[in-house]
């Protein structure tokens, strides 16, 4: 039954291809305005089964917000410890394609990286990574969602990286994930797993090159950029927890600097909601001021982030908490 689901959402989102053409020839045209907008961030859920009514409320009151134009999605749409079936792959897909706006998601390591546990079914991740991207990439170029947008995105295999502007400001999504940008070993891991680090790392930093280049030619106010995982930038430099994320933390230092406007690092994977700014220059040893990291609700924690973009702001982002009332009452 749900692969049937799957079927139908697909065919629709391909029906829904030509008339986002037109909705995109409207989204560059409010490219060149400076006009403020809103949009949800979530991250690491749903986790837990019992949770899914949480989950429920959160995609309600989205939905009923007529002031969002878009919803991210940090990674990690199940937890670590739960089957990396097809069956749960298209219950995930499901679930999200009750939101009515835009779905943009990145992937997180839950979802292929650590498959390879035996509570996960020992799955191959890369056969994992390739099922994941058929199921929530099958338009490259085309968001999720009831009413998806048209976005770049970047040359296969890496389809799941995506771009676009808004008023001025650039977004890009990246797949950066946690165990170590899946470099932490496994029992049946091969050299093509080695590869795909490798390949993916390169891909992600020539995206950040990209993305940053494309917003200085276009005179962008800001940028920010989604991943799922928490790269340890407070660790220091050559520490076991910055393995993998070192090139992209370097990658981020250098585009921000010269950038030199607010920058947003969004992320999630600790299930710590956070705001701060937690990147040191490598030689300067001082806080990158024009860089700000966002980390989203997660795990336990079902509740979503606001997230207020005015080019006009010296500050372009800012962030309200949207704690949602029957999660907190439910808990009490």
């Amino acid at each position: 039954m749900i692969q049937w689901k799957f079927v139908i959402t697909s065919i629709m989102v391909l029906l829904t291809f030509a008339s986002c053409v037109e909705a995109q020839q409207a989204l560059q045209k409010n490219a060149k305005g400076y006009g403020s907008f809103e949009f949800a961030l979530i991250g690491d859920v749903p986790y837990n089964s019992v949770d899914y009514w949480k989950l429920d409320n959160v995609i309600a009151e989205i939905n009923a917000d007529n002031q969002l134009k878009w919803i991210l999605h940090a990674g990690d749409i199940k937890n670590g410890s739960s089957l990396c079936s097809d069956e749960l792959f298209l219950d995930r897909l499901e679930r999200f394609q009750q939101l009515k706006k835009p779905f943009i998601l990145t992937p997180g390591d839950n979802e292929w990286t650590d498959c390879h546990r035996a509570n996960n079914g020992s799955y191959l991740p890369l056969e994992r990574l390739a099922k994941l991207r058929e199921i929530f990439y099958p338009v490259p170029g085309l968001t999720l969602g009831q009413k998806p947008m048209i976005v770049e995105a970047q040359d296969a295999p890496f389809i799941e990286n995506m771009r676009w502007m808004e008023q001025h400001v650039m977004f890009a999504t990246l797949h950066i994930v946690g165990s170590n940008n899946a470099l932490a070993p496994f029992a049946t891991r091969t050299s093509a797993d080695n590869t795909e680090v490798a390949n993916r790392i390169q891909a992600s930093v020539a995206w950040i090159e990209e993305t940053f280049a494309k917003a200085e030619a276009e005179n962008a106010r800001g940028v920010l950029l989604l991943f799922q995982a928490n790269p340890g930038f407070e660790l220091a430099k050559g520490s076991a927890g910055r393995r993998g994320f070192e090139e992209v933390l370097e990658a981020f230092e250098r585009a921000a600097i010269s950038f030199g406007k607010p920058v947003v690092l969004a992320h999630g994977d600790s299930h710590y909601f956070r705001i701060d700014k937690p990147l040191l220059g490598s030689k300067s040893r001082r806080r990158i001021e024009n860089i700000t990291r966002i980390e989203t609700f997660g795990a336990d924690d079902v509740h979503w982030l606001r997230v207020v973009v005015d080019p006009n702001s010296p500050e372009v982002f800012s962030v309200r908490q949207q704690i949602v009332k029957e999660n907190l009452e439910n808990h009490q």
